[in-house]
């Protein structure tokens, strides 16, 4: 059954995310045939400078039994006091395929492109394949956990335009708890240290809660963080915020 999601209002708290790390995980849909969600935030903030904020998102998803086809696409646009125009965005493909449909395994591989001029990152291309593990799944509680392995090549817009070619592990963890008919919790963590130097690391983690309003109409609300062991000069090592937003679902 086809479903179109269309997020109404988000209004966010706090200063401004752009998550290094993509969180496919929260946009992954669990049932059969091609399913679309378009996404418009338009937001203002005023901080001693008045910030406008506009985002784009488009995710679609096609699956058929064992077969699981996901792309993300996300461009988002920063203006600071009509000064300054900070862009970011990413594309995303995935591809699952689960051994004996609906099994414990799945089998994932991704490619993705990534910029964000806030953390100064120029270019990010990311290749990753691996193992998805389903650790628990009943009517109340759902846990996954994947230790992929990914290859990153990196550009940087910092004074010496550095660039990186390493391999990491993209390891997650995805748990959803149901309260009540009403309400769900979930949390999605990611790790992602460098092979070779586990002194460089990323984390990024978002917890939520849902409520539904009606079968039509719900409320979300989430808080969710950004850690990078070894970020680029002059760029702060933490980012985090607090999301709240309406969803209209049919």
């Amino acid at each position: 059954m086809k479903k179109i999601s269309f997020l109404l209002l988000s209004l966010v708290f706090s200063f401004s995310v752009f998550s290094q790390i993509v969180n496919v995980e929260k946009k992954r849909k669990n049932s059969n045939g091609f399913q679309a969600t378009i996404g418009i935030d338009f937001n203002i903030k005023e901080t001693g400078n008045r910030i406008f904020e506009l985002k784009n998102n488009i995710d679609l998803q096609y699956a058929q039994n064992a077969h699981k086809i996901i792309l993300l696409n996300s461009i988002k646009m920063l203006n600071v006091d009509n000064g300054s125009l900070i862009n970011n965005g990413f594309q995303h493909l995935r591809y699952n395929y689960t051994v004996k449909d609906s099994s414990f395994l799945t089998f994932e591989a991704f490619v993705q492109h990534q910029y964000n001029e806030q953390k100064l990152l120029k270019k990010r291309f990311l290749a990753g394949v691996g193992p998805r593990f389903r650790l628990i799944q009943n009517s109340t509680i759902s846990c996954f956990f994947a230790p992929l392995a990914m290859y990153e090549y990196e550009e940087l817009s910092d004074k010496i335009n550095t660039e990186t070619n390493l391999f990491r592990i993209d390891s997650y963890t995805n748990i959803s708890i149901s309260l009540s008919k009403l309400v769900s919790f979930n949390n999605i963590t990611y790790f992602q240290p460098n092979f070779n130097n586990f002194n460089d690391y990323r984390i990024s983690s978002e917890t939520g809660l849902r409520f539904n309003i009606n079968k039509h109409l719900a409320y979300s609300t989430s808080y969710a963080f950004d850690y990078d062991n070894l970020p680029p000069t002059e760029i702060q090592d933490t980012f985090w915020y607090f999301k709240n937003s309406l969803v209209l679902e049919f």
